[in-house]
């Protein structure tokens, strides 16, 4: 890789960096599209492009920026459920947090890595439906940690009705879609930006 090829990719990873700390400290702050007490991940989208432009480590990075927006959320109380959970175990919220970040992230790069060969598409919704199914899975695992006091925040549910009416009717579902529906967009930006920095590097 010469010089000018790691330049912009070290400049493109930043700046994807930049929109999903900007976009997670937003949605938190304005509790944007918050169907529960759990906001909706909308940095999902450019953690994707991110992971499939510049590869899995990107995608990894691009995760533990995510990650670390949700934890000092949890930290500072301006996210009501990442408090909670600080408050509870910080050593599990922290693991936790970073952990599905890095996660979903690392996952995002692989898929579209993998399948990617046979579509640019098909890599883009293999990463699309991945990257939401990682993040919201070590997420419920990381509530079942949690039991006694999500039961008492879910007004006497249990976990498994918490998670199912919180996490996974709304918050899932509503992640794989948006995802999904940006696919084509995504798809097609990726492609422009691959085109365009082949030919700059030439």
């Amino acid at each position: 890789m010469n010089n000018t090829t790691q330049t912009q990719r070290t400049v493109g990873v930043a700046i994807f960096a930049a929109i999903i700390i900007t976009l997670q400290i937003f949605a938190t702050a304005v509790n944007f599209v918050t169907p529960g007490t759990i906001p909706i991940a909308l940095v999902l989208p450019p953690i994707v492009i991110g992971a499939a432009m510049y590869g899995v480590k990107a995608g990894a990075l691009l995760g533990f920026c995510f990650g670390a927006v949700v934890l000092g959320s949890g930290i500072t109380g301006t996210a009501p459920t990442s408090a909670m959970m600080w408050s509870v175990n910080p050593l599990i919220m922290t693991v936790g947090t970073l952990g599905r970040g890095v996660a979903a992230g690392f996952t995002a790069g692989m898929m579209y890595k993998i399948f990617s060969k046979r579509n640019a598409y098909l890599g883009v919704l293999a990463a699309a439906i991945a990257t939401p199914v990682v993040n919201t899975g070590i997420f419920v695992i990381v509530l079942f940690l949690f039991l006694e006091i999500l039961v008492a925040e879910g007004s006497g549910r249990t976990l498994m009705q918490y998670a199912a009416s919180i996490m996974i009717a709304f918050n899932f579902m509503l992640e794989v879609i948006v995802n999904v529906v940006l696919g084509p967009t995504i798809a097609r930006m990726i492609g422009i930006a691959k085109m365009t920095r082949a030919q700059s590097v030439s």
